[in-house]
């Protein structure tokens, strides 16, 4: 009997679009090289999830690297670190009321034993998740969550099956009672291997329905 619900963000309860904040980036004269693997701003976006960074030194690092225009007839103003700000939470398209009513009405389910939050996430991603949607239209954050893990607070960042590990402990849950829900499947077979059941969240799969909310 499943008593414990753990949630990825990005994906399964927010809708996003990486590649809007790629795009901006360019437009803003990061050079594209940067954002392929080996870039520095590849490194840094990782260094920035696992914590190892603040959002300032962020913003200010992504802001050095990007040039302006050589025309110097329309120059455009040098990048500022509240352009990459903006840029980055343009990735966050969104959570729908009715999820965030399904999580509201999971934990109100006779058996269940808490609802948590997992996911590779950043200072300025959740900040934004809690101002527009978990804590904003009368929410509070606590209405949906027992526990919350987050990469950039655990040093942890998924597949690596620690950071399951350190959530099931923390929770106090058997694996075997314990659901996985998140958009990628790697991550997903990471916690299986941890005993976790799992269900893959794809445009084509309903939680909600999957669940029985």
């Amino acid at each position: 009997m499943l008593k414990n619900y753990i949630f990825d963000l990005g994906g399964v309860l927010l809708d996003i679009r990486m590649k809007n904040a790629y795009e901006r980036f360019v437009a803003l004269g990061l050079p594209p090289a940067e954002l392929e693997p080996g870039g520095f701003v590849y490194k840094l976006m990782e260094d920035y999830q696992l914590g190892y960074v603040t959002s300032a030194e962020f913003c200010e690092q992504v802001a050095s690297k990007c040039v302006s225009s050589s025309n110097t007839r329309c120059a455009a103003p040098p990048t500022t670190p509240r352009d990459i700000e903006e840029a980055w939470n343009s990735i966050c398209l969104g959570i729908a009321d009715h999820k965030l009513q399904a999580l509201c009405k999971l934990r109100k389910t006779e058996g269940v034993a808490s609802v948590s939050l997992l996911s590779n996430t950043n200072e300025l991603h959740w900040e934004y998740c809690c101002k527009n949607w978990f804590n904003a239209n009368g929410n509070k954050l606590d209405d949906f969550f027992d526990r919350i893990f987050l990469s950039q607070e655990m040093h942890l960042q998924k597949p690596n099956p620690e950071i399951f590990k350190t959530a099931i402990r923390e929770l106090g849950a058997s694996p075997a009672e314990t659901i996985f829900l998140d958009d990628s499947a790697v991550n997903t077979a990471a916690a299986a291997t941890c005993g976790l059941q799992t269900l893959t969240v794809t445009p084509d799969v309903d939680w909600i329905k999957a669940l029985g909310i």
